[in-house]
């Protein structure tokens, strides 16, 4: 019995020297408790290419830079002198279209007051004006009824009624072919057709006058006319001409035909 006791204690003596003789990391290893997290993947992070910085300018020397400031100096010099030019154009356009406006209210005021004084019907050589003959049916140069229907005409025209007073012009020369005002009516629709730009009927109608009643009133301002509007239609060498011929006078229209050339020619 006391043998069989001594037997169990040594028997549980060797166990627990087994025991107290494993290596600590294994029961370290035994008694880590257990991660039970899932793992979440990592994104890789992009890789940004390096950007190469560009490469220097050159910059100009010293002398370049001063040769380019002349250069540019000199453009806007050239380019201020052109601007002027234009300008003087531009104002001497102005004051030219004034004139031409102020002289034609001048002719409308004074054909309202007086008319024509001479006869305006188409003459032959070596016939005057007082003794050309008058077709019968025609009725008589200056009639009250001519002047009338004249009038009534330039009425339309200065009261800005342009359609109304073209018609009636046309109307008159064709009613009273040997009338007093024909070559007036002849001149008005010459004005009129050059302020709206119809220059070749405006070169019909002054050269009606100039070559059909060359002893009218008309016929200088007629003749100043037609050479702007030959000049506006670029034959210089009629336009010179005429205006030669018109600046001849005395009057109104030599003045104005003068200047044109000085400016034109």
């Amino acid at each position: 019995m006391r043998v069989h006791a001594s037997l169990v204690f040594l028997g549980f003596f060797l166990s627990i020297a087994t025991q107290a003789a494993a290596p600590v990391e294994e029961r370290s290893r035994q008694h880590q408790p257990v991660n039970t997290t899932v793992p979440v993947p990592q994104t890789p992070v992009p890789q940004i290419p390096e950007v190469q910085a560009p490469a220097p300018i050159p910059l100009p020397q010293a002398g370049d830079v001063h040769y380019q400031i002349q250069v540019l100096q000199d453009e806007v010099r050239t380019l201020r002198g052109m601007v002027e030019e234009l300008n003087y154009e531009v104002t001497q356009l102005k004051a030219r279209q004034m004139d031409d406006y102020m002289d034609l209210d001048r002719r409308l005021s004074a054909a309202a007051v007086g008319g024509a004084a001479q006869p305006s019907r188409p003459v032959t050589a070596g016939a005057s004006t007082e003794t050309a003959s008058i077709p019968a049916g025609i009725p008589a140069a200056g009639s009250p009824d001519e002047t009338e229907h004249y009038s009534n005409a330039y009425n339309q025209l200065k009261a800005g009624k342009v359609s109304e007073s073209i018609a009636l012009f046309k109307e008159h020369y064709a009613k009273y072919p040997n009338g007093k005002y024909v070559a007036n009516s002849y001149y008005w629709l010459g004005e009129i057709y050059v302020l709206q730009g119809q220059l070749e009927l405006a070169r019909q109608s002054f050269s009606t006058v100039v070559d059909n009643y060359p002893a009218h009133r008309k016929t200088p301002d007629s003749t100043f006319k037609l050479g702007q509007v030959y000049h506006l239609l670029g034959d210089k060498a009629k336009a010179k001409a005429l205006l030669e011929k018109a600046a001849s006078g005395n009057d109104n229209a030599a003045r104005l035909a003068q200047s044109y050339l000085k400016e034109n020619f």
